[in-house]
């Protein structure tokens, strides 16, 4: 078992590898690192991201229609990344925002078409929404 000092020195040692690792990586001008990472958030946010405001914002939010505006999201980062961004112009922008747009519109039509909340999830929305710290 180590003591509570060797485990600090050995968390400082890994931090320090990692660090300089990064850096490394960091400075080479063709790494791919910044596109990839680029990449993972632009897909977390388009899925992720408009659910979360949604569900924040507007009690209409239907369970069907996160599921559409996570799918939508997640699936149009991949889509304009490969296919509609190597049209050029107007559509070589950067993926998350058509894909965060295309996921709020998802979100929006398929809760207004189907089935509204159950009412004890409205209650819940509203009593998180008149909360007092």
């Amino acid at each position: 078992d180590a003591t509570d000092k060797q485990v600090m020195i050995v968390s400082r040692i890994t931090l320090l590898l990692v660090s300089l690792f990064g850096i490394i990586i960091a400075l080479d001008e063709k790494s791919v690192i910044f596109k990839v990472v680029s990449f993972a958030w632009a897909g977390f946010g388009a899925t992720f991201g408009p659910i979360i405001l949604f569900s924040l914002f507007w009690n209409k939010t239907t369970r069907a229609g996160a599921i559409a505006g996570m799918l939508t999201g997640g699936s149009m980062v991949f889509i304009w990344n490969k296919l509609i961004s190597r049209l050029g112009g107007v559509f070589a922008i950067y993926e998350l925002f058509p894909a965060f747009m295309l996921s709020c519109i998802a979100i929006v039509i398929v809760s207004l078409l189907t089935k509204k909340p159950d009412q004890a999830i409205l209650d819940e929305f509203e009593a998180a929404k008149t909360y007092e710290c």
